[in-house]
C-alpha cells in the first residue's frame, strides 16, 4: 500500500526497498518522511543495507531519517529499527474502504463541505492549514501567511482536498493523496475542537470518498488515531485491514 503524499515540488528518492520523500522548503513530519515499498527484503542483511541507503538519503537533505511503515503485527520490521536506535513514535490500526461500496451517509444542512481546486483562493489552503495545526498541534496556532500557503498550494497540487464550514466559518478539512495503483490515503482529516461531535469529521470523509469514487481510486486507506476517530471511519466504510502503521525516526546528533 505505497502511497505517495507527496506533489511534484517534493522530492522522491529510491532507497532499496523505501522511498523517500522531502519537502525542500518544509520541515514537518509529514512531508519529510519515507515509506515502505510493497515487498520487503527477506534477508536482514540486504534490509540493514537498505535502511542505511534510506538515512543517507535523508542526510543528503539535512532532513531527520523518519518512516512510516505499513507491515503484519508479528514481522521482525519494527525491531530491527529499534536494534538501530530508531524510536517509534506511535502504531496504528490501518482501515481501508472500496470508495465504490461506501455506504451513503445522510448529510447535515449545518455543515457544508466544499473541494478545494488545485486553483482555488489561497486563503482556502490558509483555512485548512490554520485548522491542521489548531486540530493537531496548537489550538492558539496564527493563520498561516500567504507565502506559507502558496508553497503547500504547490506542494498539494492534484491532491483532492475538502473543507468544511458551519455558518461560513471553516471547521475542518481532510485531503486524498496522490494514487498509487490506485491506492490513495485519506490525510490530515480533523475538525476544531468547538465543533467536534456534529458530524463535520464524517462529512468531510464521505465528501471525500465521492471525489475518490469519481477520479478512479479503488482503495482508499487511513490510520486512526483512537477508538473514537475508528468508529467515524467505520460508520463512512471503512474496515480494519489487520496490517499497522508504525511511525518511527531516528534522531540526528547536531555538529559541533
Amino acid at each position: 500500500m505505497l502511497v505517495s503524499r507527496v506533489a511534484s515540488a517534493v522530492e522522491h528518492d529510491v532507497a532499496g526497498c523505501f522511498h523517500v520523500f522531502t519537502a525542500p522548503d518544509n520541515t514537518r513530519v509529514w512531508e519529510n518522511m519515507a515509506l515502505t515499498s510493497a515487498e520487503l527484503p527477506a534477508d536482514v542483511n540486504t534490509l540493514r543495507s537498505d535502511i542505511a541507503a534510506m538515512e543517507a538519503s535523508f542526510a543528503t537533505r539535512s532532513r531527520a531519517p523518519r518512516l512510516e511503515a505499513v507491515h503484519q503485527a508479528a514481522d521482525g520490521l519494527i525491531p530491527l529499527f529499534e536494534d538501530l536506535d530508531w524510536v517509534t513514535e506511535g502504531v496504528y490500526a490501518v482501515y481501508g474502504c472500496q470508495p465504490d461500496s461506501a455506504p451513503v451517509l445522510a448529510s447535515s444542512a449545518d455543515i457544508q463541505t466544499v473541494a478545494i481546486s488545485d486553483d482555488a483562493p489561497v486563503s482556502a489552503v490558509q483555512a485548512m492549514m490554520q485548522i491542521g495545526e489548531r486540530a493537531f498541534e496548537n489550538p492558539d496556532a496564527p493563520l498561516p501567511t500567504l507565502d506559507a500557503a502558496a508553497a503547500a498550494q504547490h506542494r498539494w497540487r492534484g491532491m483532492p482536498k475538502v473543507l468544511a464550514y458551519i455558518d461560513g466559518v471553516p471547521v475542518g478539512s481532510g485531503m486524498l493523496t496522490l494514487p498509487v495503483n490506485g491506492c490513495s490515503e485519506l490525510a490530515g482529516v480533523c475538525t476544531l475542537q468547538d465543533y467536534r461531535g456534529r458530524g463535520v469529521a464524517t462529512q468531510v470523509v464521505a465528501h471525500l470518498l465521492q471525489i475518490a469514487q469519481s477520479s478512479g481510486i479503488t482503495l482508499a486507506y487511513l490510520t486512526a488515531a483512537d477508538d473514537a476517530a475508528a468508529r467515524i471511519y467505520m460508520r463512512a466504510g471503512f474496515a480494519a485491514t489487520g496490517l499497522l502503521q508504525t511511525n518511527i525516526g531516528k534522531a540526528v546528533a547536531e555538529a559541533d
